[in-house]
């Protein structure tokens, strides 16, 4: 099965030359001889992730060194027009993309900048939980994607990478009204697979060069890695990528999904790797996001008062820090509760508990570190730096 070889190409740093041999590299041995037709006189679009205004050793943004090596790869492969695109949490594309260093690259190296901020709608009449989204107009108009995802933790999915980077698909502040309508980790999961066939990528190559672990995708810690990888398949790629920071796959809620279903076309059994092996290469000290076990049959047999109250105690909920909080308000904005209020002279966000749905929005858009996610209220610890491997 083409689609489930992942190509794995050994890279420390970010030296630009270095990034685009083994980009190139990694494309080579993951779509073989073929790699590169699919570009010729198309309409191109790069889809890394800017998920917002961060500076590149920040490690939550893909690299710029990567989108460099992207827009040459599919300017060389004959490529009519080459654009870069993404949908940040709550900020304007062209400011989270000034900060994470694309956005001057992207017009040094030729290639337009994509305006996510108008959507199209798209049925999807195989998808499992959605049977329509609205996708951002480049992303319906580009003959093809490609998806630059950063290898990072996720409060809620546990792992993000190159599926989870197509959530940047949705138009702005839309994509908050999908935490609010599948709130639970199952149907979430279920929705970013059916993003999945809505979107089509049809390169997936992935900055795992320098990944986040502890509490990503925004709040964690660089951690290098050492890859480049490329597949056809984001769930294949997922699937790799996960397991090399020491997660069971099947843990990370999407692949479970997808790989149970065969509407997705994914048989983890089919994986076949090229280049630097897998097992050699895991990570078994890499900060990961805590996987929670859910029990459908003790549920089953509880009211819904206690259900709540259980899920109240044990699943971490947000805690805000007076000292660390700027005020910007970003949490706010993003809460598709509406649970979160900042009041004239108050040094944090209130937060409404019982309205909170866990989703970790807030979490993942704070600039300045001043949410945790924890069981109960503490204080906040001191900093790990970054580590090597």
């Amino acid at each position: 099965m083409p689609d489930a070889i992942v190509g794995l190409v050994d890279r420390r740093g970010y030296d630009e030359a270095a990034v685009e041999a083994a980009a190139r590299e990694a494309v080579r041995v993951a779509f073989g001889p073929e790699a590169l037709k699919a570009f010729k006189s198309a309409t191109v679009l790069l889809k890394p992730n800017i998920l917002l205004a961060s500076a590149p050793e920040r490690a939550a943004t893909t690299h710029p060194a990567v989108v460099r090596a992207a827009i040459r790869i599919a300017r060389d492969a004959g490529a009519r027009r080459v654009l870069v695109g993404d949908s940040p949490g709550w900020q304007p594309t062209g400011m989270a993309a000034a900060k994470a260093g694309i956005a001057e690259l992207a017009r040094a190296e030729g290639a337009e900048l994509a305006d996510f901020s108008q959507g199209v709608e798209v049925e999807l009449p195989e998808g499992s939980l959605i049977k329509r989204f609205e996708l951002a107009r480049p992303v319906v108009e580009a003959e093809l994607l490609v998806n630059l995802p950063k290898l990072k933790t996720h409060g809620l999915m546990y792992y993000t990478g190159a599926v989870k980077n197509l959530f940047g698909c949705i138009p702005g502040l839309k994509k908050s009204a999908f935490h609010l309508r599948f709130p639970g980790r199952k149907e979430f999961a279920a929705m970013l697979a059916d993003l999945y066939l809505a979107v089509k990528p049809g390169v997936c190559l992935m900055d795992a060069v320098v990944g986040m672990e502890g509490p990503g995708p925004n709040n964690g810690r660089p951690r290098e890695i050492g890859l480049i990888m490329a597949s056809r398949s984001g769930f294949a790629l997922d699937w790799v990528a996960a397991g090399l920071i020491g997660y069971a796959p099947r843990d990370i809620p999407y692949l479970a999904h997808a790989a149970d279903d065969p509407r997705y076309g994914f048989d983890p059994a089919e994986i076949r790797t090229v280049g630097e092996d897998p097992q050699a290469r895991v990570i078994r000290d890499f900060e990961r996001v805590r996987v929670l076990k859910d029990n459908d049959i003790f549920k089953k047999h509880l009211p819904a008062w206690a259900h709540r109250l259980i899920k109240n105690l044990s699943v971490a909920r947000p805690f805000f820090s007076a000292e660390r909080c700027v005020r910007c308000s970003a949490c706010v904005k993003i809460c598709p509760a509406r649970c979160l209020g900042l009041e004239p002279g108050a040094r944090a966000p209130a937060v409404d508990y019982g309205a909170c749905i866990r989703c970790y929005c807030c979490h993942e858009v704070c600039p300045a570190d001043a949410i945790e996610l924890r069981r109960r209220p503490c204080a906040p610890g001191p900093r790990t730096p970054p580590r090597s491997s």
